[in-house]
């Protein structure tokens, strides 16, 4: 019987450190498979990439993980990108450094349909920015995603994403904005992302994510925008949520939360709070009545939850029309609300 030929004997000349490279990042059992987006790209680049002889082995591998990542999501028009674009950092959604590292992926709404790729991870010193939003990518986050320690931006809304939000997000220290709302994650919020402290907008609304709402949610002091609507979130609304003095946008709506509103709630965002949307909840008592004298709330949704006490005479005063305040929208349900404008615009 023939013994089995390794890699470098069927690739030929291709050097042995690329193969090695590729082996590091990509399981040997997806190599195997003939038709794996994996084997397809190692494929390509050992041996159709018109480009393939002048190339250092860094840009190698930055063509094999790109190559990967299009297969894998299953990119349109592949061909376009692999056999007729001689530079990587010209492929569609990527953006490079002065010095050829890919820092930037950007496959919004390009109708993708598979799954990403753990191999993402090659770029983990240098992407600092991903964004597969609206698309229909399925499957779970990929450990190789966890492993951007560099990430600045995460876009993977509105897509079919499944599974639970590893504890792993820690490795994200650098990250500003992630955006998973519109999939269909399950599980707890891990506490792990409480140490993400330069997070500003933190959107996971439209999934089924139980459990509490982190208590220590104000350790993240940089948030602005924060919405957790549209989930089965259960437990009491965090009171160290008025340590976030930067917050100005809160969505907590259509999940299971209970018992009262804080009383210094008033106060969120150090009184420059612009929207605070609790409805569809099972919050009992009433509405803080200090707001402060800066009058820069626009929104405040408390209807269709359990409360009792009337709106305060305070909250009626912000009430734009009126010249007091910058109040445009109050929803609450009518047994609650005397303001004079309730009439006609409560539930």
């Amino acid at each position: 019987s023939t013994e089995q030929k390794n890699d470098s004997e069927i690739f030929g000349s291709a050097s042995s450190a690329l193969l090695e490279n590729i082996n590091q990042i990509s399981s040997s059992t997806s190599l195997d498979d003939p038709t794996s987006p994996q084997s397809k790209a190692r494929k390509w680049l050992l041996e159709q990439d018109p480009f393939r002889y002048d190339l250092s082995l860094d840009r190698s591998m930055n063509r094999y993980t790109m190559a990967v990542i299009y297969y894998s999501l299953n990119l349109p028009r592949i061909k376009k990108q692999l056999f007729e674009t001689e530079n990587e950092c010209d492929w569609i959604g990527v953006t490079c450094s002065a010095f050829g590292k890919i820092t930037k992926i950007n496959l919004q709404n390009l109708g993708l349909n598979g799954t990403i790729p753990s191999e993402i991870q090659y770029f983990a010193g240098t992407l600092t920015h991903v964004d597969f939003s609206e698309n229909d990518i399925y499957g779970e986050i990929p450990d190789g995603l966890y492993k951007l320690r560099n990430l600045n931006y995460l876009y993977l809304h509105h897509n079919k994403l499944t599974g639970t939000l590893s504890s792993k997000v820690s490795t994200w220290k650098p990250l500003k904005d992630l955006y998973l709302g519109n999939n269909e994650f399950i599980g707890q919020i891990p506490v792990e992302i409480l140490t993400l402290q330069k997070l500003r907008f933190f959107i996971l609304h439209n999934n089924k994510f139980t459990g509490q709402i982190p208590f220590n949610i104000g350790n993240m002091v940089n948030l602005f925008y924060l919405d957790l609507s549209y989930n089965e979130l259960a437990g009491t609304l965090p009171p160290s949520l008025v340590m976030c003095k930067k917050l100005r946008h809160v969505y907590l709506d259509h999940n299971m939360l209970a018992g009262p509103i804080p009383s210094f709630y008033g106060r969120l965002g150090n009184y420059w709070l612009i929207d605070l949307t609790l409805d569809s909840n099972q919050l009992v008592g009433g509405v803080p009545e200090d707001w402060g004298d800066r009058k820069k709330l626009l929104s405040l949704k408390v209807q269709d939850n359990n409360l009792s006490w009337k709106i305060p005479k305070e909250l009626c005063n912000l009430w734009a029309p009126d010249g007091e305040g910058e109040l445009v929208e109050l929803g609450a349900d009518c047994r609650i609300c005397d303001c004079h404008f309730c009439e006609g615009r409560c539930y």
